[in-house]
């Protein structure tokens, strides 16, 4: 779906990918549940399961989400981040600057914001966010695709953010933020209109 062999409008379905692939329904059963979860496909009884096509509609819904979410989130945790949540942090920072695989990735991305979020101790804040990054995955995994410099660039923001939490600096930390989540958007609209026109961003 990413490389774009399966097209947006298309429908997979599990005997031609079984036959495809050369294994049972099983797995491939499997594999559409999970590609469903993540927001890769939406299933049709009788039709089979259905890539939908991309929306910058729903794009901007999520980020006008996230940019309400998360700064709340990241306010409430602030006063709680200790060295060790820092440290864990910078972990996954270090691990997402050598990462190669998308899925690997993506989760490394999430994990860094949720591991800041976490000493907020509001659940259902972070139920609401998860349900909106799993929205969010099949975007930034196209925009990670298309485009390997958002990897560095992200990677870079994060290590920002770090150092202004680290340096006590909260205010400028959630500005910081803020920038963060405004800057991914804007890359993300601009990712998308590179894969219409069918070109590669660099």
């Amino acid at each position: 779906i990413l490389g774009g062999h399966y097209k947006a409008g298309e429908f997979l379905r599990q005997e031609a990918l079984a036959q495809e692939l050369g294994v049972s329904r099983i797995p491939v059963r499997e594999a559409l549940a999970l590609l469903e979860a993540e927001g890769f496909v939406v299933r049709e009884q009788y039709r089979g399961a259905l890539i939908p096509h991309l929306s910058l509609r729903e794009v901007e819904e999520i980020y006008t989400l996230r940019s309400m979410l998360e700064p709340y989130l990241l306010e409430h945790a602030l006063p709680k981040i200790t060295p060790n949540v820092i440290a864990k942090a910078r972990e996954l920072v270090i691990a997402s600057r050598t990462c190669t695989d998308l899925n690997e990735w993506g989760q490394l991305n999430f994990q860094f914001h949720k591991t800041l979020y976490a000493p907020a101790d509001l659940p259902l804040t972070m139920q609401v966010l998860d349900q909106l990054l799993m929205r969010a995955d099949r975007y930034l995994r196209m925009q990670r695709y298309l485009s390997a410099e958002i990897q560095k660039e992200s990677d870079q923001e994060h290590q920002h953010l770090l150092d202004l939490i680290q340096a006590g600096k909260h205010e400028a930390a959630i500005a910081a933020l803020r920038k963060h989540i405004s800057w991914n958007e804007k890359d993300v609209r601009s990712t998308y209109e590179a894969a219409l026109s069918g070109t590669a961003r660099t």
